[in-house]
């Protein structure tokens, strides 16, 4: 039984590549599910036992990393340690290297026409949502704590998540405003500031 459902998770997460390979290549209206399947190496059938249709297929692509970058956010977090800050470096290099190592999937996730999709589907939205749940908390508790200074933990929870999404995505995609080493070193620096005492 475990041979079998691994075998199905290996030709699930082909199909997944190279639909991100081709809609990276084509866009993802002109490409079909029919060239999908044959570039992963299977039937056109088996496209259907795993995805109910090319959207869902999409849907699957973004939701596999926001619960990647949801489940590194949070299990950081989750515990308030020693040392909050080094806590927050960390999530930083966890998020950096994730995105060096994934880099095509995430510039596929990027171009206009599967952003677009994103935001209009609000795929992202519950995942964001929990995230800032989970940041808010943190950030209440390090002020308990003596380490934050007093401010408003969802306000801050959410405006130091935007600037790190958008800072990093921009570095990656564009190395704007520099390299995405720099940028995240940067951001190490600025976070600081924005909540030390």
């Amino acid at each position: 039984m475990e041979l079998k459902s691994k075998k199905a998770e290996e030709t699930r997460d082909r199909i997944l590549v190279s639909a991100q390979k081709l809609f990276y290549k084509k866009g993802f209206e002109k490409t079909s599910i029919r060239e999908i399947v044959e570039d992963a190496g299977y039937a056109k059938g088996t496209f259907y036992l795993y995805f109910e249709t090319k959207m869902d297929l999409l849907s699957k692509c973004v939701e596999g990393m926001f619960v990647y970058f949801f489940g590194v956010i949070s299990s950081e977090i989750s515990i308030f340690g020693e040392d909050p800050f080094l806590q927050m470096d960390t999530v930083l290099e966890k998020l950096y290297l994730q995105m060096v190592e994934n880099e095509g999937s995430l510039r596929v996730i990027h171009t206009h026409e599967i952003l677009h999709l994103i935001l209009e589907e609000k795929l992202s939205i519950s995942y964001m949502n929990a995230l800032i749940a989970n940041i808010t908390v943190f950030f209440k508790k390090g002020i308990e704590k003596g380490y934050f200074r007093e401010l408003d933990p969802e306000l801050y929870g959410k405006m130091i998540f935007n600037m790190v999404h958008e800072m990093m995505e921009s570095a990656m995609l564009y190395e704007y405003p520099g390299d995405l080493r720099t940028v995240k070193e940067e951001l190490k620096v600025i976070v600081r500031k924005l909540l030390q005492k």
